[in-house]
């Protein structure tokens, strides 16, 4: 191009800064370990969090009941019976799925062709259901009073209290 050969490229590091204008000197050069001591350094200034500076929304003061239905929400009685509830709803759909796609129920072996009516099927799927979901209901309720149990011993909430209580549970089945 006609511009490349008026004007030639001179490399970067030979290209000098422009003058100061008149009556001012030329700026000291940007240092990074300067301005990384104002970022990241000691010499940074911790700001105080506020969520409506950064457009979240405000929200007004708890009252005495929202404080105590969380209280409520959070205690060791309230997970228990939440995950024994949970275990059951749980455990019972299992049962019921696991009975209706098994090949075995009202097997007789003295007729091993004969095909269960559907009456057979339904009980047994009644009764699985509800052995199962007793089952859950019982491993729910031990592990969640377990895991709360643990956090209040350790005054922490982590991943290693699910670990802890995990363990304390299986060898308390176990132990049965």
């Amino acid at each position: 191009s006609l511009s490349r050969r008026a004007f030639p490229r001179r490399p970067r590091a030979a290209m000098a800064p422009p003058p100061p204008p008149e009556g001012r000197e030329a700026p000291p050069p940007l240092q990074y370990s300067l301005l990384l001591q104002y970022l990241v350094g000691e010499r940074r200034q911790p700001r105080a969090w506020d969520p409506t500076a950064l457009g979240g929304i405000p929200s007004p003061p708890k009252s005495e009941e929202q404080k105590m239905m969380e209280r409520v929400m959070e205690s060791c009685a309230f997970k228990a019976a939440l995950a024994c509830v949970g275990g059951f709803v749980l455990g019972g759909a299992f049962g019921v799925f696991t009975a209706g796609i098994d090949t075995n129920v009202g097997f007789d072996p003295k007729d091993p062709y004969r095909t269960p009516t559907a009456k057979e099927v339904l009980k047994d799927m009644g009764q699985r259901g509800i052995s199962y979901a007793k089952n859950f209901a019982i491993v729910g309720a031990m592990f969640s009073c377990t895991e709360c149990l643990v956090e209040s011993h350790r005054g922490k909430s982590d991943w290693k209290n699910s670990v802890i209580s995990g363990c304390i549970t299986g060898g308390a089945i176990g132990f049965r």
